[in-house]
């Protein structure tokens, strides 16, 4: 008798600490799905060339700092290329027409002050 009992507390302090990690995982989830990817890592994605310099072109694959939803990953929110061109001439500070990593590092900056302007649906 005394071995089942021990058994029991011992099995479920396990489902306790398991759901308790389980719970901690889920936040640490969400947290990251909520954190913007790194700039530097980033630019390196649109630095296709690898000359160390965004130009217009490469920085017209910026899609922007939030992970798509899924199933629109290779959509381009409405509006974006307009907001995207306004973005670069921001960031290029010595309007060379290309961003250098210290240029784009300001992106978060930029992107939060003049961020994309969603549409509103005309009401009949």
């Amino acid at each position: 008798m005394k071995r089942f009992i021990a058994t029991a507390v011992a099995v479920g302090l396990v489902l306790a600490l398991s759901a308790g990690a389980q719970a901690a995982d889920e936040k640490q989830k969400k947290k990251k799905k909520n954190e913007t990817p790194d700039v530097s890592a980033i630019f390196a994605k649109l630095d296709t060339n690898g000359d160390k310099k965004l130009s217009k072109d490469e920085f017209n694959a910026f899609k922007g700092l939030q992970t798509p939803k899924p199933g629109k990953e290779n959509k381009e929110p409405k509006g974006l290329a307009d907001v995207r061109t306004e973005w670069f001439k921001k960031l290029d500070t010595n309007n060379d027409s290309s961003l250098t990593l210290q240029e784009f590092s300001k992106v978060k900056e930029v992107v939060a002050a003049t961020p994309l302007k969603k549409k509103k649906k005309e009401q009949k």
